[in-house]
């Protein structure tokens, strides 16, 4: 767990990187066409201000593969530090930092972006995930209470439906539980975390995984589940150390990268699985990550279908990571089910935002931005025969969230 102050000492610079050329880039530009209300795409954009802090903006976009996209003046505005998630037809816009309200977004039968509901909590939410169509799971795990807090959330309406919570100690003797991922599966919940010094931002164990159990939905404390084949499950800010398939099966993925947080890395990455109706890691899989990739690691983690993934792999063995960097980044799908990788062409390797992955998986192409020299670009990637075809600019610091409602 993460204290406020700390977390702003090296996300804000992170997010910062690469803001003056991309704002001289949109200088001296025709200001474009405002975007149609009654347009598919919908991109969060964060653009910062003369005082450091950042404005995120909302706004709907007939197409973006052409062009110049701007953020700033359009659509849903939101001052401060957000995280975004797509859960069916509504974006939820989660506060950090800070922050501690979350607001849905989407769309009027005109076509329109509107707010549904929102709500506050005592802390900044650390992520939400949907449990069926009506329903959303908001987990609490903070640096500033000694309980985790779990929430079910009214999917339509935006309020809080039922709160249980359990004491940190659940997780850990060992100071602090921070989170990393969270699905649903069956009657089960799981939440991974790793440790990290509330103090000094280290990571003094990295010799093993582990996941937290709750029931689902009563939302009770079951066990830890541990396996020491790996290291720690997922990374700080990440938010992708868990996925789920089609079966139910859970993937966790551990890397224990410098660049993602980690001050040590003492087990190899890897991928584990927890199969669906199960409570404990299946010892007959084992994903080497390591292995498959020439002695890197994958950083972020975007389920796909199929068992396969969108996987960001960092070109950097863990040795030479220089940490909290979230890159140098190549893109690839993973096979899951077959331990197969297959790298994209066309995609330049790229640096990370510290933060969830924003990109848009729809049918057989998923869309992500890539930061350059001379600025931030959409890029479409062709999933089919994976290769990547560079779009419009964007008009802004950095990309937070890339939706189609």
């Amino acid at each position: 767990m993460f204290s406020i102050n700390s977390v702003r000492q090296w996300v804000l610079p992170l997010l910062s990187l690469g803001a003056a050329a991309v704002l001289s880039s949109c200088q001296g530009t025709e200001t474009p066409p405002t975007p149609a209300d009654d347009a598919p795409y919908v991109l969060s954009l964060a653009v910062q201000g003369s005082d450091g802090g950042f404005t995120y903006y909302t706004v709907p976009f007939e197409q973006v593969m052409s062009g110049s996209l701007s953020a700033v003046g359009q659509g849903i505005e939101q001052p401060g530090y957000y995280d975004f998630t797509q859960i069916d037809n509504t974006i939820y816009s989660i506060g950090g930092l800070g922050a501690v309200d979350v607001v849905g977004i989407s769309k009027t039968e005109s076509g329109a972006l509107r707010q549904l509901g929102n709500v506050s909590f005592a802390n900044s939410l650390a992520d939400i995930v949907q449990a069926d169509a009506n329903t959303l799971v908001a987990l609490e795990l903070s640096s500033n209470s000694d309980v985790v807090r779990l929430h079910t959330i009214d999917a339509n309406s935006v309020t809080v439906t039922n709160t249980r919570q359990h004491p940190v100690s659940d997780l850990s003797s060992l100071q602090a539980p921070s989170y990393s991922g969270m699905r649903i599966s069956g009657n089960q919940l799981f939440v991974s975390y790793y440790i990290s010094d509330p103090t000094t931002y280290n990571t003094p164990y990295t010799d093993g995984a582990q996941v937290a159990v709750y029931s689902y939905p009563g939302l009770e404390f079951q066990k830890v589940i541990e396996d020491e084949r790996t290291g720690p499950i997922g990374g700080f800010n990440t938010k992708s150390g868990l996925i789920v398939d089609e079966r139910g099966d859970v993937y966790a993925l551990s890397h224990s990268n410098p660049a993602n947080g980690f001050s040590q890395t003492t087990k190899q990455g890897a991928i584990l699985r927890i199969p669906a109706g199960q409570s404990e890691f299946d010892a007959d899989y084992f994903l080497d990550v390591e292995a498959l990739t020439g002695g890197k690691n994958i950083a972020h983690l975007k389920y796909l279908g199929n068992g396969k993934a969108f996987a960001e792999i960092n070109t950097d063995a863990n040795t030479d990571q220089q940490r909290w960097s979230d890159g140098p980044l190549r893109s690839a799908v993973l096979d899951l089910y077959n331990q197969t990788i297959t790298y994209i062409d066309g995609l330049p390797v790229h640096g990370g935002s510290g933060r969830r992955l924003a990109a848009l998986h729809d049918g057989n192409h998923l869309y992500m931005s890539i930061p350059e020299a001379s600025g931030i670009y959409v890029y479409r990637i062709d999933l089919t025969t994976h290769t990547a075809t560079k779009g419009a600019e964007l008009e802004a610091n950095f990309l937070a969230g890339f939706f189609k409602l």
